[in-house]
């Protein structure tokens, strides 16, 4: 073969690889920043989960979740 078509084929291929990762690395970015929203917000629901759970009109530490099954409980008067 022709070492300049070589040399053509050489540097196309080169530039199609760059123009993938390039892509690959925009699309990868989009993925960690939607992924990290959802943890966040995740982790936020359960935070207020288990505030809601640990609190009732009895007052905080008396709600539902604090069974008597569950060692450390206290149970309710």
């Amino acid at each position: 073969m022709n070492p300049y078509e070589l040399e053509r084929l050489a540097k196309q291929h080169t530039s199609d690889i760059r123009k993938a990762a390039a892509r690959h690395h925009v699309a990868a970015a989009r993925r960690d920043r939607a992924r990290s929203i959802r943890h966040r917000t995740g982790w936020a629901l359960i935070q207020i989960g288990l505030s809601l759970v640990s609190t009732s009109a009895r007052g905080p530490g008396k709600g539902p979740a604090m069974l008597a099954s569950v060692s450390g409980a206290r149970p309710a008067p």
